[in-house]
């Protein structure tokens, strides 16, 4: 399996945001805000939208630094494009990237 690489492309392909292990998080939605300000100035750079800003994508970065977030609720990973085009069911892990760190 190849690495999944950290890219806007890759973050606009991501349900992370969208999936209720983290979308009761107030510091993923403080993110939010900054991922918000960031893509309204156009400052659309990797250091700007590093892993530390972006509420997401953690196949491709590892667990999640929001601490607040719920993994007992339901993961959406194999409904995400990334996860089918990368054939992430078989990586380890498997999903709840957000919790167990990055596919390999």
């Amino acid at each position: 399996m190849e690495n999944i690489e950290f890219s806007m492309e890759n973050i606009k392909k991501c349900l992370c945001m969208q999936c209720a292990v983290q979308i009761e998080s107030q510091c993923v939605k403080d993110k939010q805000q900054i991922m918000l300000l960031i893509k309204n100035q156009d400052l659309d750079s990797p250091m700007m939208m590093g892993p530390d800003r972006v509420p997401g994508l953690y196949c491709s970065t590892g667990k999640a630094i929001c601490k607040d977030i719920d993994t007992k609720k339901v993961c959406k990973c194999n409904e995400c494009l990334i996860w089918n085009q990368k054939s992430l069911k078989s990586s380890i892990p498997g999903r709840y990237f957000c919790k167990d760190g990055k596919a390999h």
